[in-house]
């Protein structure tokens, strides 16, 4: 059932049919690359667009971080955040756009895997908190691109998963002969995403492979396959998981008890299609 696909080819059609990013997320995101730029300009820049800052202000004001007062300004969420995380943000707002019926479960996962990523980084004291949402947010993108782009391919890895009872990554590598990680770093390449959002993106299923930010990898992973248990239904296959995540997180029984006790306690009221 395989698809016979150029890899290079494909990269290209990829690349050719992500969606546009608007003008003012491309002015936006220009400054964020300079090293100087203040909060206060890129609120500016953003605020031209009113959806875009209502969506930005919404996931700043979401789960996911947990503020204990509403975040109401802009250049608020940038002080607080920082501007790698708030890249992330405006990059979420091209990726996921209308969320439609074909991609409101993968929507959901994102947001899942966002909130619990920031958990396991909280519980485990890690300073990239933020930085780990945003990468929880997005782990998925590549998916995203072939449900919306790529129909023909996602109806072929359906079909895989229900035969094989395989978990989508395995299905993908049938399917393909690559997954959606790969896409991720194609995306990622293509927009300059910082490494500490890089790698956890492209390395979240092949954690050894991450040569900078291996525990932030883990992270994802490790969020990842919670949300899947989690979330379990019929029929669904839990992907396992790498033993040397555990070791990198120095993961006790104790420790992950914590975690699963915040995520029952966060994830149990929360309403995705409000975000």
């Amino acid at each position: 059932m395989k698809f016979q696909i150029n890899p290079e080819l494909f990269k290209e059609q990829v690349l050719e049919r992500l969606p546009a990013i608007p003008k003012v997320v491309h002015e936006a995101w220009k400054l964020t690359e300079k090293k100087d730029v203040s909060p206060a300009k890129i609120s500016e820049v953003i605020g031209k667009d009113m959806t875009l800052s209502a969506k930005v202000l919404r996931l700043v004001n979401s789960p996911f971080y947990g503020f204990p007062n509403r975040i109401g300004s802009l250049k608020h969420a940038i002080v607080l955040l920082g501007i790698d995380v708030i890249r992330g943000l405006l990059i979420s707002t091209v990726v996921f756009g209308e969320i439609t019926p074909e991609i409101e479960a993968l929507w959901y996962h994102a947001c899942d895997c966002a909130t619990t990523a920031g958990i396991v980084a909280k519980v485990l004291n890690i300073k990239e908190k933020d930085e780990m949402t945003v990468a929880g947010l997005l782990h998925d993108m590549g998916k995203v691109v072939i449900k919306n782009y790529f129909p023909e391919f996602a109806a072929k890895i359906e079909a895989v998963k229900r035969q094989r009872h395989c978990t989508d990554y395995e299905a993908e590598m049938e399917v393909l002969g690559l997954a959606h990680d790969t896409i991720n770093e194609w995306m990622v390449e293509r927009w300059h995403f910082p490494l500490v959002l890089k790698e956890p993106l492209v390395y979240h299923h092949r954690v050894k492979r991450a040569k900078h930010y291996p525990i932030l990898a883990a992270v994802i992973e490790l969020a990842d396959m919670l949300v899947h248990i989690y979330r379990l239904k019929k029929g669904n296959v839990i992907p396992t998981i790498e033993s040397e995540v555990c070791q990198y997180l120095n993961l006790t029984p104790e420790v992950l008890e914590n975690i699963i006790t915040e995520m029952d306690r966060t994830l149990y009221t929360s309403d995705w299609g409000e975000v």
